[in-house]
């Protein structure tokens, strides 16, 4: 693996010092193709989790962007965000295909819009970038200083498009994502979120792209010293993080069936599902937890007391304590509303906190304008938000849940634990995804939002990865099968508060006023200064 990401970089190099020279020549079209390809690796770094990857990734653009016009620098970062996108959406073409039946035409058509769109996003950014890029000044410190505004520039603007895309998170991009793989990296994101991950990366990329225009070793020293930094203060962080316990630990089971979501229950199947239903209960019952945690939508149909099927679930675990949270559709007759919900339901089949998903797919679970994907519309399956839900109470504190992509969105879990969350339960139905990247994303997400939020979370996914994972980002068991999951552990409720939870918008604030500082009063006197020594 490390010789191929040499190879990579070695061709990167190339390419970007062809594409240089073809600037001055006027020739474009190598360094559009330098462009895309930056792109696809860049991608290739966020969608398999490379960290070696993601910190060269973006040093062609900013080489190219380096000499480019303001002009230029519109259709460069365009072409940039393109080759993301081609990379990053391609599971569409198939994936919409299968979700909805329409055809690899409308599956090619959401691709190119997508792809589009992210072209559009890197295009503004690649501008604002070029109008700030000082070059020809000699002092490193000043020079370095522009490099922090850059990177300060492309924190606050990817924050703000995260915040946007909430309701899209097939969309989501955040560059700094990879360092979550790795356990001592993630701590930084309990100090300022995945903006600060984000933050380092465009750093290191930058100081990268200047000792490559340079040739200076002051610069490559730069990279090397905040990748060391980084480590340093994420394992002093590590090592030092102490959660502040309350009560006791409790046992969960985690079950799944692994069932393709597009499979109907109907009189042929129903039989064989429903025993492998009862199975996977009467496994995890005998390993006597405390609570058996189901997927999102574990039951595909509108919650009933009298479900045969969930009061068979609850028959056969009531020889123990047991509660079971699991997944089901939720119909409130007052205001004729349907909701992604999870229902948490004791051993006498009594129902002590519900939880409605509270962020939409637009498009998916509650309609774009007028539009909704097919394939729900012909069920007339809309949902409704849930609004206001708290954490539900259980004897062993209070359960923060998050349905799905809620567990991509930093304010969920936030909001969540802010309303007094002591662990957190993620629910999801991988089965679309199954055979492509977002299933693993789906996982260091949730992984991020332990550590962000110093909470252990347990997570029960249906065709993804079910695990549990600790407050300090440990992985204490995690399980992807074809075939029907089961996994076993504990979680202990905590009060700790992360710097995060306590002030989320600090880090951002942060570079928002450094970024006005740098430009109103540091920006003007680099230039002054060094047009003075000139003369």
């Amino acid at each position: 693996m490390l010789k191929y990401y040499i190879y990579f970089f070695i061709c990167v190099k190339v390419n970007v010092r062809f594409a240089f020279k073809s600037l001055k020549m006027g020739k474009n079209l190598k360094i559009s193709i330098v462009l895309l390809l930056s792109g696809l690796a860049l991608n290739f770094a966020n969608t398999h989790l490379s960290i070696l990857l993601v910190c060269f990734s973006v040093v062609p653009l900013f080489v190219l962007l380096n000499e480019s016009s303001k002009s230029k620098s519109v259709f460069m970062g365009f072409l940039y965000g393109v080759g993301i996108g081609l990379g990053m959406f391609f599971w569409m073409i198939k994936g919409i295909n299968h979700y909805t039946g329409n055809g690899f035409l409308y599956g090619i058509f959401i691709y190119l819009i997508s792809s589009i769109f992210l072209g559009l996003y890197f295009a503004l950014v690649s501008f604002i970038t070029k109008s700030i890029y000082i070059i020809n000044i000699k002092s490193s410190r000043s020079l370095f200083l522009n490099k922090l505004c850059i990177a300060a520039v492309w924190t606050v603007l990817e924050s703000g498009l995260a915040f946007a895309l909430e309701s899209f998170p097939l969309h989501y991009f955040r560059i700094g994502f990879p360092f979550v793989t790795n356990i001592y990296f993630v701590q930084l994101s309990s100090i300022g979120g995945l903006a600060l991950l984000s933050f380092l990366t465009v750093l290191i990329n930058l100081c990268l792209a200047e000792f490559y225009i340079q040739k200076k070793k002051i610069y490559l020293i730069y990279s090397l010293s905040t990748l060391a930094i980084m480590l340093v203060i994420g394992s002093i962080c590590y090592y030092t993080y102490s959660p502040k316990f309350i009560g006791k630990s409790f046992k969960v089971a985690i079950v799944s069936d692994n069932t393709n979501p597009e499979t109907k229950w109907n009189s042929e199947n129903g039989n064989t599902f429903a025993n492998k239903y009862f199975q996977l209960c009467k496994d995890a019952t005998d390993l006597q937890p405390d609570f058996i945690i189901w997927p999102e939508t574990a039951l595909p149909w509108t919650y009933t007391a009298e479900d045969d099927l969930l009061k068979e679930i609850i028959r056969i675990s009531n020889t123990h304590n047991v509660t079971h949270v699991i997944g089901i559709n939720n119909e409130n007759n007052a205001d004729k509303a349907l909701y992604n919900s999870v229902f948490y339901i004791d051993k006498h089949n009594k129902v002590n906190g519900i939880y409605s998903k509270q962020i939409l797919l637009k498009g998916i679970e509650e309609p774009l304008g007028k539009y909704l994907v097919p394939f729900l519309s012909q069920e007339g399956f809309v949902l409704s938000k849930g609004k206001n839900q708290k954490p539900v109470q259980t004897k062993f504190g209070k359960a923060g849940n998050l349905i799905c992509n809620e567990v991509v969105s930093e304010n969920c879990g936030l909001e969540q634990v802010k309303n007094g969350a002591n662990f957190l339960f993620n629910f999801s139905n991988d089965g679309w995804f199954k055979d492509n990247y977002i299933s693993d994303l789906h996982f260091y997400y949730a992984r991020l939002q332990a550590v962000e939020n110093r909470k252990d979370i347990a997570v029960a996914n249906n065709c993804g990865i079910n695990a549990i994972i600790n407050s300090s980002g440990s992985i204490i068991s995690e399980k992807k099968d074809t075939s029907s999951t089961l996994i076993f552990g504990s979680v202990q409720p905590n009060n700790t508060l992360s710097l995060f939870t306590k002030y989320p918008l600090f880090f951002n604030w942060l570079l928002i006023l450094f970024i006005l500082f740098y430009l109103t009063y540091l920006k003007p006197k680099t230039i002054r200064t060094d047009t003075n020594e000139k003369f």
